[in-house]
């Protein structure tokens, strides 16, 4: 998700690789359990890569809308497998094993993946524009849940010409979050020459 260049020409399927040092500063900040955790906008890969260069306890599912990027991610990292459909409606049977679902959705769909992964996991982690907290027809949903959320002190670029015209945070939600929860953080800063 990317809200540079309003107006301007979106990405196929909305693709904005999610910086590495984003995703490090919420592990670092946010205990997530190790085990099997699903990538429902995959891309290519921005996300897995940038958990398994820190994490050695975590095996892949993921899916994008488009077939070469799954293909390709199938064939780097250690995966149960990786699948081509929209998140929001496909169907998966019961019983997923997914303890941390993790993305960085289209921000207009945010609200459909974020009603569907909850069940399909003890933990759910978006990386969401921090406006998101804010809007009516989400009220009675943030209410609800209660999400943690780690603020993203620095703004990140997603397409590397550029840092983004607003301000992110990860949205952390799930029954096995640690108490107490609705919390809200900052993350580390982190140094320019990194971003």
């Amino acid at each position: 998700m990317s809200s540079t260049n309003r107006g301007g020409q979106r990405s196929e399927a909305d693709n904005y690789p999610t910086p590495a040092w984003c995703v490090h500063r919420l592990l670092e900040a946010c205990q997530l359990p190790g085990g099997c955790w699903f990538e429902p906008a995959c891309g290519e890969g921005a996300i897995i890569k940038a958990v398994d260069s820190v994490r050695d306890d975590v095996e892949w599912g993921f899916m994008d809308v488009r077939r070469e990027p799954v293909e390709r991610l199938v064939n780097e990292v250690d995966c149960e497998g990786g699948l081509v459909g929209d998140f929001t409606t496909y169907q998966f049977p019961g019983g997923w094993p997914w303890k941390v679902i993790i993305t960085n959705p289209p921000y207009s769909l945010a609200m459909n993946f974020l009603t569907k992964a909850i069940p399909l996991a003890g933990r759910v982690a978006m990386l969401l524009r921090l406006n998101f907290l804010a809007g009516g027809g989400r009220a009675d949903f943030m209410r609800a849940q209660e999400p943690d959320v780690y603020v993203l002190p620095n703004r990140p670029s997603f397409t590397g010409h550029g840092t983004d015209s607003c301000e992110y945070a990860w949205f952390v939600f799930g029954a096995s979050r640690p108490k107490p929860s609705g919390i809200v953080r900052v993350l580390a800063t982190t140094p320019k020459e990194q971003r």
